[in-house]
């Protein structure tokens, strides 16, 4: 009985990570954006510098609160943007790719300018410039 329930509960505590690669693919990459790129201004009401990417909410004057998606942490910071690059209350301008899902006001972003400096977040991805 013993051995049953040690086994039972190896594979309960395993369950979780089968499940990571399909949460990490259905969150992250790009085909959850449209192609087009577009430009987004408004200002920061909240900044989040962490895991899985940081996100900055962006509230516009035409269309309320966005969530704008960074790289992941290290790749973020690579591109100079951190913690200390805005505050809430900055303007911003945000370039990237909005979400293909109608009325989800969500972009990942390839570049932000903030304080006069811009950030290329994904400088290979970052097209018209």
């Amino acid at each position: 009985m013993l051995s049953f329930l040690l086994r039972r509960r190896a594979v309960l505590a395993g369950a979780p990570a089968l499940l990571l690669p399909t949460l990490a693919a259905a969150h992250h990459g790009w085909s959850w954006a449209e192609a087009e790129q577009v430009e987004l201004t408004g200002v920061i009401r909240e900044i989040y510098i962490g895991q899985p990417h940081p996100t900055l909410r962006v509230e516009t004057a035409r269309d309320g609160l966005w969530t704008i998606e960074l790289g992941n942490p290290s790749q973020t910071r690579r591109a100079g943007f951190t913690a200390e690059s805005a505050q809430a209350g900055d303007q911003i301008t945000a370039l990237g790719n909005r979400s293909s899902q109608a009325g989800e006001k969500r972009m990942k972003a390839v570049r932000v300018s903030v304080r006069g400096k811009s950030y290329d977040i994904y400088p290979d991805r970052i097209r018209g410039s």
